[in-house]
């Protein structure tokens, strides 16, 4: 596919949402009045790890909660809990055996499955393993009430992420004796979900406990005349239970979620089907029976409170899976144990010119894999290749310090040591086949610093910090020379970055958040595939690159029942140095990454009923290291619609329906970097939509 320069559509759209602003919040003919400014509370966010208001951070970061995160969305798909984070792109494949690609600053765009990158968290409770991967299977997204994004390189802060955080939280649970909710959505390509939540506040203990079924057909056509068709079908079942009480104290916390995930992975295709409209399945993952059979069970418990004069806080997870995966060669049977254990004391005191905080703490994790590879025989496991076991040692000491250096300037920073132990055993012995067992060791000394300075109503911010990525243990494994063991040659990817920006409000009726950043990597991780392994994707380091571009986002109430919301994020990513096969690719874009994407929204609430217009466009997405292919730019609209809580008897009702891409939109939703074949483009949807039905009873009175 050719490169084809941002089109107008969205630029035009934008400009008409705009032009209609001034008459949208100006008063009719004759009138005078106006709506009084709401003065809102400080946000507070925890995404460092102590509570901070988010008007005085001294690092990007933003947060998505309410009516914005919850209403009017399917609750199926992951991009519905991110809309409108600045900088926080999602490319939804619509292939659940691959998952949605999550990146921050373009870190993570890249990632074969699951996602890479970055940090997540859910209720407390890592998703992000020892080696990197996430995997987010077992998130209740129709739960979710509220999402917290750090942007930029969060290693001092966390570890082994260039990207940042995310921080899913689900909604608190209900203050009275106990409520009841159902939800049920249907809609088109087969979709259609079922949710059940209890919760409620008694005898000390406030719980939630939710069950999720969702079902997605999906839209690729299976054309060998055999098999499941559409070949993209997928079901998913979570359970999420969690329960708050007080304990010795201080505060105690217990999280269990499980999740059973069957898909079908119809694959991506070439550029040749894709420009001709269609959606079929790649016809050798269909006949090589590729899908992705999980699943997954974790716990966690964390505690905090005083200890003596000190605060602190202690949490612990661990998390089992299992993992049946055929792809195009092979038949990935994986068994993963894992865990953690964190622990950390802080300590507050007043300067005279504000509050210090000093946070400190060590942190440990381990993960255990046994890996087995087989033939593929038609979606079934043939003859063993690969059987190995892999561990992951993590541990890590970190320190963080805020501190008023006058009444309006303030500087916090932190220092993170991180210590890797990689090591694999192989135990596939067959004639010619070497003993390949052996141990990688990364380390990373990671510092950040940041400083806030007030401007009354506004905040000017600045930061530098390092990050550290290592490789994941598929990442090791894959070696292109089929030996096993660990790829010796693989190194972890390392990177510094320079951040500023603004952010502030405007008469109680505008907020405004813009940031600046420029990132330098050496040995970046870079996916690709070879010829005898189509499907499988393997890494190597390029020397060097450069990642920068800004971000902008606001939101403004134009009258009392019209809000309009616009993020918008230039990125420019490039290899400075990478040199592959005699091939140079200095000055080249870095696949996968769009340089620019604008979200804009325009809501409409009175009363209980809502109705919302969502923009979103996309720029062209260079799809190899050559840069000689891309996906072109697109723009989508969404239309969003119902109504909340509405009184029926003893039940609340809250109705609602969407129509998705609008237009009817050919375009890629992902883009598969590198891949063998010219096999880059994962169509998204026609014109489609859904509708849904919540139904909620309380048992008792709130109190």
């Amino acid at each position: 596919m050719k490169t084809s320069p941002l089109p107008p559509q969205p630029v035009t759209l934008l400009a008409a949402l705009l032009s209609t602003a001034p008459l949208l919040a100006a008063p009719a003919q004759g009138q005078t009045e106006r709506a009084d400014t709401v003065t809102l509370p400080p946000v507070v966010v925890t995404v460092l790890r102590s509570p901070v208001r988010l008007d005085r951070m001294p690092f990007a970061t933003s947060v998505l909660a309410g009516p914005e995160l919850a209403e009017g969305n399917s609750g199926v798909f992951i991009e519905e809990a991110l809309h409108g984070l600045p900088g926080v792109r999602v490319q939804n494949r619509y292939n659940p055996s691959q998952g949605e690609r999550i990146s921050i600053r373009g870190f993570g765009a890249r990632s074969q499955f699951g996602v890479r990158g970055i940090k997540i968290l859910i209720d407390g409770i890592p998703a992000t393993l020892p080696d990197g991967q996430s995997t987010l299977d077992h998130l209740d997204i129709g739960s979710l009430g509220r999402v917290q994004a750090l942007r930029g390189p969060a290693a001092a802060l966390y570890g082994n992420g260039a990207g940042g955080v995310i921080l899913f939280e689900s909604a608190a649970p209900h203050s009275g004796p106990y409520r009841q909710d159902a939800t049920v959505v249907a809609g088109s390509n087969g979709m259609l979900r079922l949710q059940a939540t209890g919760s409620g506040t008694s005898g000390g203990i406030a719980f939630r406990a939710s069950a999720t079924q969702s079902r997605f057909d999906g839209f690729r056509d299976n054309t060998t005349g055999s098999g499941e068709d559409p070949y993209s079908q997928a079901t998913r079942t979570t359970l999420n239970v969690g329960l708050t009480t007080s304990a010795g104290g201080g505060t105690l916390a217990l999280q269990l979620s499980g999740a059973d995930l069957d898909a079908l992975n119809g694959g991506s295709l070439p550029a040749e089907l894709f420009d001709e409209g269609s959606n079929e399945a790649w016809g050798f993952n269909v006949r090589r029976g590729t899908r992705k059979d999980a699943r997954q069970g974790q716990a966690g418990v964390s505690w905090q409170g005083g200890v003596g004069a000190l605060e602190g806080t202690f949490s612990a997870y661990a998390v089992g899976r299992e993992l049946d995966n055929p792809i195009p060669n092979s038949v990935i049977d994986l068994t993963r144990r894992g865990g953690g254990v964190r622990l950390g004391l802080a300590r507050g005191w007043d300067t005279g010119t504000g509050t210090a905080r000093v946070d400190f703490g060590v942190e440990g994790e381990l993960q255990s894999d046994d890996r087995r590879n087989f033939a593929n025989d038609g979606g079934e496991a043939g003859e063993l290749t690969r059987d190995q076991q892999e561990d992951v040692r993590a541990s890590a000491l970190f320190a963080q310090l805020q501190f008023p250096l006058t009444g309006r300037l303030a500087v916090m920073g932190a220092l993170r040591f991180d210590h890797f132990s990689f090591n694999a055993d192989d135990r596939f012995q067959a004639p010619g086949n070497p003993d390949d067992s052996g141990s990688r060791t990364m380390t990373g000394l990671n510092p950040s610093l940041g400083f806030h300075l007030d401007l009354g109503g506004h905040g000017l911010f600045a930061s530098v910090a390092r990050s550290f990525e290592t490789p994941t243990t598929t990442e090791l494994a894959n070696r292109p020379d089929r030996a096993g063991g660990f790829n010796p040659e693989l190194e972890p990817q390392q990177g510094w970055t320079l951040e500023g920006g603004l952010r502030g409000e405007f008469g109680g009726r505008t907020s405004y958040d813009l940031a600046a950043y420029s990132t330098t990597l050496t040995n970046q991780l870079v996916p690709f595939e070879v010829p005898t392994d189509p499907g499988r994707r393997f890494y190597r380091n390029a020397g060097r690159s450069r990642v920068q571009g800004f971000e902008f986002s606001a939101r403004t109430s134009l009258s009392s029942t019209l809000t309009a919301r616009l993020a918008y994020g230039y990125l420019d990513a490039r290899f400075t140095e990478f040199t592959v096969g005699g091939n140079d690719y200095a000055d080249n874009s870095i696949p996968g990454i769009a340089p620019h994407r604008m979200e804009a929204a325009l809501r409409a609430a009175r009363g209980p009923w809502f109705g919302e217009l969502r923009v979103e466009a996309r720029g062209d997405v260079p799809a190899n290291d050559a840069n000689d292919s891309s996906a072109e730019s697109y723009t989508l609209v969404e239309l969003r619609a119902g109504g909340t809580g509405i009184r029926a008897g003893s039940l609340r009702l809250s109705p609602f329906a969407a129509v998705t891409n609008l237009t009817d939109v050919r375009y890629a939703s992902s883009v598969v970097v590198n891949a063998f074949g010219g096999r880059y483009f994962e169509p998204g949807p026609a014109r489609g939509g859904y509708v849904g039905l919540s139904l909620a009873w309380d048992g008792g009175r709130e109190r």
